[in-house]
């Protein structure tokens, strides 16, 4: 039976962004930027969230388990700015600038400083494809 942990290797924080990506296997980046878009739109309360898992999950197995799933890079080569959008197409396999049009929507309805917020702590956490 699979487990819920906090990741011992891929971790920012405390882990529990990592371990559960590696639950779902989708990348950790994605993961995190979930929980800083929830935390703010939300007004903190994904916040709490994330202390309490901090709390309640078990630390993951003490030797490292490679990740099975595909990573998330930022684009060297099709970016704007920061490349951000271009890896999230690579990632999702759609055109780019459909991540573009959709990050433009989620400005206006967010109020513009939550996304400006998550695009540069983005820029921060997803790597640049090597």
């Amino acid at each position: 039976m699979k487990r819920v942990y906090k990741d011992r290797f891929d971790k920012k924080i405390a882990g529990v962004c990592g371990g559960l990506a590696q639950y779902f296997q989708i990348d950790a980046s994605l993961i995190r930027l979930l929980f800083i878009f929830l935390t703010l739109v939300t007004g903190g309360i994904f916040l709490l969230i994330y202390i309490l898992l901090c709390a309640i999950l078990p630390t993951g197995p003490k030797s490292y388990v490679e990740a099975k799933y595909k990573k998330l890079y930022r684009s060297k080569t099709d970016k704007r700015f920061g490349g951000v959008c271009g890896g999230l197409g690579k990632y999702f396999r759609i055109d780019s600038n459909i991540i573009r049009l959709i990050f433009i929507v989620l400005l206006f309805i967010t109020g513009f400083f939550p996304m400006v917020i998550i695009y540069m702590i983005a820029i921060g956490v997803i790597p640049e494809e090597i």
